[in-house]
């Protein structure tokens, strides 16, 4: 990882604190700052993948898929969108699918790093408990108004955390000879 892209990571991760500490601020509104949030995230992502696609991968091997990815995101965004006015619990299942998701590729993650003896297979580790405990947590408390958004909260402060650990951590540069 670019000593930039380590900065811009840092930067990414304070204004995510940030953000997840105002939306602490006032509960009562932050499904809908949620929904606001992914749904744009989301669909931003899908745009870049679609852009990727047009101007570079669709002469690669493997590039449908790149477009498939992008159309998903994207529409998995305007759901997101969409669902910012409806009933909370939607929400609620809504992110905790997201997390459950995240969950199952961060102990894949976890063990193919173990095995091919990469050290990151600790905060892989790590993030999959974070998840696992934010969807039993956010299923629990499913019916409270602002026990959610706590949550969600805390999931994005852990997470922004740990992205700070693992931008300082140092990555080995294979050369091919």
């Amino acid at each position: 990882m670019s000593k930039t892209r380590r900065v811009f990571k840092v930067i990414g991760a304070i204004l995510a604190i940030l953000g997840a500490v105002a939306m602490m601020m006032v509960p009562e509104y932050g499904f809908i700052l949620i929904a606001a949030l992914v749904g744009l995230t989301l669909m931003f992502k899908g745009i870049g993948y679609i852009f990727y696609y047009i101007t570079h991968a669709n002469h690669m091997v493997g590039g449908k898929r790149i477009l498939l990815i992008g159309l998903l995101l994207f529409d998995a965004g305007v759901f997101a969108s969409a669902l910012a006015d409806q009933a909370q619990a939607i929400l609620v299942i809504y992110v905790v699918a997201c997390h459950l998701i995240a969950a199952v590729l961060n102990i894949v993650r976890t063990v193919g790093n173990k095995r091919d003896g990469n050290p990151g297979w600790k905060i892989d580790l790590a993030q999959f408990f974070g998840n696992i405990t934010l969807v039993a947590l956010c299923l629990i408390f499913i019916k409270h108004v602002e026990i959610p958004v706590y949550i969600y909260c805390a999931g994005v402060i852990y997470t922004s955390i740990l992205n700070i650990i693992s931008s300082f951590r140092r990555t080995a540069i294979v050369y091919i000879q």
